[in-house]
């Protein structure tokens, strides 16, 4: 289903400076670099050819539909947990660190993803993560009433919950 919309994303309008220094102007100047050791503040730094090219890098990759490979890799740090053990593995939590230019070009579609005329066709309306204004609460009052309605009309209520343990951590 995203591949349909993807396509649709790369006949839109491309990028424009002015999308492009929205993004570069939140970039958070104090995260740590991915595994190209460009930080946020290079980035910022940048004088407008730079920033010119770097619009036609992102604009050329949603013309073409393609994702360099080298924009896909990150540096993975252990970070240990408060309370624990160091010496145990199972004590860190793992972090990736993505390279900034990929970052971008993620909020740049992400931006383009939420204001496309027909999210609301493609995005389930049960989907809750990862979306503003859509909490947990929501969709657990969503469930309630699901529940409530299939009851009230005499009806069978079958749910399936999963619950993966550390799930970031084998993912």
């Amino acid at each position: 289903m995203l591949a349909n919309h993807t396509k649709c994303l790369a006949k839109t309008r491309p990028f424009t400076a002015s999308d492009l220094n929205q993004v570069i102007k939140k970039l958070p100047p104090t995260k740590a670099p991915g595994p190209d050791l460009i930080t946020a503040q290079m980035i910022q730094e940048l004088p407008r050819g730079g920033q010119k090219t770097l619009l036609q890098l992102y604009n050329a990759m949603l013309r073409l539909e393609y994702w360099p490979t080298e924009l896909k890799k990150g540096r993975v740090i252990m970070i240990p947990k408060p309370g624990k053990q160091p010496t145990d593995v199972t004590s860190h939590r793992p972090i990736s660190l993505l390279p900034i230019i990929s970052k971008i070009l993620e909020k740049l579609l992400l931006h383009r993803l939420l204001s496309h005329n027909h999210s609301k066709d493609w995005i389930p309306s049960q989907q809750f993560g990862f979306r503003k204004v859509h909490s947990t609460i929501q969709q657990c009052h969503r469930l309630t009433t699901i529940i409530n309605e299939t009851l009230e009309n005499h009806q069978y209520c079958s749910a399936v919950f999963l619950d993966v343990s550390q799930a970031f951590d084998k993912v």
